[in-house]
């Protein structure tokens, strides 16, 4: 038996050590000593993201039909997500439809409605079209109560493409569901900003990228009619909404995949240090 190996054939050296130097106040948390460092450390404190998912057959992890797993579901969530709330600061939690929004919403400090399927159009009054992509009307549900019970809450909420659009419909808004060009763009790149959009003088956005910003394309349907309490915060050269952001709310939606540019996105990092404000007033309240 060779050095490092103990009985069973597990070598030592190969397994993730546990560094543990360092008091609590410095808030560094257990960590794999071979963690990669592209991978940020997990901070005590660290402000809670939920990030929602999308759901899928089992089976489709699997070339073939595999009998065991007929009737069984798995959640999906891009891992891009994660990476940039993580290198932001925050801890990212994966959300799947089964938990309560409001329950959700009294643990959160932030939320991410992430990308996805079409919604479903009878959320906002609309009809299923020729190029309406698979529906899943439950994780819409779930999603719209969630962006919902957040903002009621007051709870940073961040809406990516899909979640963009979730935000909007959960406010009142409606959307169009047909494809537009220049706008689904998914023969690129993910990280590929493919058109530019104009920001409004006075938005979130525009403290933090400025008057224009180059972003990717992916989406389907888009904004037809903006939520009442909301306004619109960019557009494209072709007067597509790109963009909405609430009043009175730290809430933000945009069509494109800031996830997946490179780099930490500025919006990524607002979310996160709102998300940190929020859980710091909520622990002062909770301490006095």
């Amino acid at each position: 038996m060779s050095a490092g190996v103990e009985r069973g054939g597990v070598d030592r050296a190969q397994q993730p050590q546990i560094q543990t130097s360092g008091s609590r106040r410095s808030g560094m948390l257990f960590r794999p000593m071979n963690q990669s460092n592209a991978d940020p450390p997990v901070r005590c404190g660290a402000p809670m993201v939920g990030v929602t998912g999308r759901r899928w057959p089992a089976e489709t992890l699997h070339n073939g039909d595999v009998p065991a797993l007929r009737g069984l579901c798995v959640d999906a969530f891009f891992t891009a997500y994660a990476r940039a709330i993580a290198e932001a600061g925050g801890l990212a939690v994966f959300v799947p439809r089964e938990s309560d929004p409001e329950v959700l919403a009294g643990r959160l400090d932030g939320v991410v409605l992430a990308g996805g399927l079409d919604v479903d159009p009878a959320f906002y009054g609309g009809e299923v079209g020729a190029e309406t992509t698979l529906l899943d009307p439950e994780q819409d549900a779930f999603d719209i109560a969630l962006a919902r019970a957040a903002i009621v809450r007051g709870i940073p909420v961040l809406g990516t493409c899909r979640g963009h659009e979730v935000l909007n419909v959960a406010l009142g808004g409606t959307l169009q569901d047909h494809r537009r060009d220049g706008h689904n763009e998914r023969g690129c790149a993910a990280a590929q900003r493919v058109h530019d959009v104009s920001i409004a003088d006075g938005s979130v956005l525009h403290a933090l990228y400025g008057p224009r910003v180059s972003v990717n394309s992916l989406h389907h349907q888009a904004i037809a009619t903006a939520a009442a309490g909301v306004r619109v915060a960019a557009r494209s050269d072709d007067g597509l909404i790109e963009a909405i952001e609430l009043l009175d709310h730290d809430a933000v939606g945009v069509q494109w995949h800031p996830e997946f540019h490179d780099g930490l996105d500025p919006i990524l990092l607002w979310l996160v240090v709102q998300a940190r404000e929020r859980s710091g007033r909520r622990d002062r309240g909770a301490a006095g």
